[in-house]
Order: C-alpha cells, then structure tokens, then sequence
C-alpha cells in the first residue's frame, strides 16, 4: 500500500491501515521534498518514493493507494496524479469508525479516520477527509474533497460544497449549507448558511473574511 505524503496525516493514515490487519508492503510518496527522511528510526522500515518514475514502476506491482495529506485542493491535485500514473484508490475506513449501511452512499479515495460516526441517509463524496472523532448524522452531504476536522459534529440534512474545510471541534447546526471553498473555524456553531470562499468563525458562527 502507497500512501501519499510523509507528514501528520500520513502517519494518522498509517495507523488506520495498520489496524485493518492487511498483510502487505507499506511505502510512501514525497515529490516535494526530494531530501525528506523520517525522524524517527522506527520510520526507517518504509521506503519513500520520490518520483512519478518510482510511482509508475511501484503501481505496476501494487495499484492501490491512500491520500495522506488533509488540504482539500492537494488532496485532490494528488489523487489525479496517482490515478495518470495507474493508481487505483483505495478507501480507508478505520475499523474503529461506525459507518452506517442504511442508504449511505460513499465516493473514491475518501478517509474515515478512528472513532467517526456516519449515521443514516448520508452520501460522501470522492477524496473526502472526516478526522479522527467526527460526527455525520442524518441525510447529510459531503461532496468532493472536503477536509472535515477532528471532533466535528454535522447535524441532520446537512450539506457541504466541494473543497470545504470544517475546522476542529466545529457544529454544523442541521439544515445548513456550507458553501463551496468556505471555511469553518475550530470551535465555530454554524447557526445559519455559510457562502462559497468565506470564512466563518465564533459562537454563533459569523463572517470574518472573504477568500
């Protein structure tokens, strides 16, 4: 298994896979930083790739691969790349997770990372993030490349744009919007819609910036 990035959310990525208990070959992939090493020598045991040379020749023994970064917009600028070069993605869904099988619908190249709770009703687009504790209930839809932060809790009939970042700790109050591109600021109790590239923050949520 290929999983893309080296830094916090790659390793979080890491030990969800860990915990699935498959029985294959872990590497990672950093093109940005050409001299990136581990810090840390229990690291030491997975190879890092560093180049679309290196991608190909890998997918040509093992297509599949996870996206371990959080930024919507890289997460989906890295997912295009891996599937030119013959990657196929592959959904991790920790096992810690509840994910509902009633009417839930879920996308490609998408993370549900330790302790979420996906309910009822709901649709999770392609390359989507819900971090570690996050709560989706109801008829809630997440589409492509949301990053949705740890300790989130969106309510029932819910629906979030594509390229959202909901940040930590954050309350999606039900029958919300969050427009395209927006962000929600940790902590922030969204009372009412939020629009496309705005930045929304406070109890109750309100405008602080355009983006």
């Amino acid at each position: 298994m290929l999983i893309i990035g080296t830094g916090g959310h790659a390793l979080d990525s890491l030990d969800v896979f860990d915990k699935l208990k498959r029985n294959e070959e872990i590497c990672f992939y950093n093109d940005v930083d050409l001299n990136f090493n581990f810090d840390n020598d229990f690291y030491d045991q997975f190879k890092i790739l560093r180049s679309e040379l290196e991608l190909t020749d890998h997918f040509n023994k093992n297509p599949h691969y996870i996206l371990g970064v959080g930024n919507p917009l890289i997460r989906e600028k890295l997912d295009l790349l891996m599937k030119k070069n013959g990657g196929i993605p592959f959904n991790l869904i920790s096992p810690n997770s509840t994910v509902g099988k009633i009417n839930n619908s879920l996308g490609d190249s998408i993370s549900i990372m330790n302790g979420v709770v996906v309910t009822i009703n709901t649709t999770i687009g392609n390359g989507v993030l819900v971090n570690t504790n996050a709560t989706l209930t109801h008829d809630t839809t997440i589409e492509d490349y949301v990053e949705i932060g740890p300790g989130v809790t969106i309510a029932g009939n819910c629906t979030v744009r594509h390229h959202a970042f909901i940040g930590s700790g954050a309350t999606i109050l039900p029958k919300i919007t969050i427009g395209e591109h927006a962000i929600v600021a940790a902590g922030a109790v969204v009372t009412k819609n939020v629009e496309p590239f705005t930045m929304v923050a406070g109890n109750p949520a309100v405008f602080k910036k355009s983006l």
